[in-house]
């Protein structure tokens, strides 16, 4: 990464830096605390899917092992 020392004299053309949107420290915290609460949302909703898909894991394997064991009567 390339540093410009700039001096108090130094003048700068700004229509040659890129465009950057300027915010307050209270936007800058909004936008924080909105991404925390989103992320938060998300991970809930992850956990809440885990949960499901274990639960359904959990009726198949019930079922499988159901299933076995009808088949090992007609077996028999």
């Amino acid at each position: 990464m390339e540093f410009l020392r700039l001096s108090k004299d130094t003048l700068v053309d700004w229509l040659l830096l890129p465009q950057v949107e300027l915010v307050s420290n209270s936007e800058d915290n909004m936008e924080v605390a909105m991404a925390k609460v989103r992320e938060q949302c998300w991970r809930e909703e992850e956990v809440k899917r885990q949960e499901e898909e274990a639960k359904a894991e959990q009726r198949r394997q019930k079922e499988a092992r159901k299933a076995e064991e009808v088949r090992k009567a007609e077996e028999a």
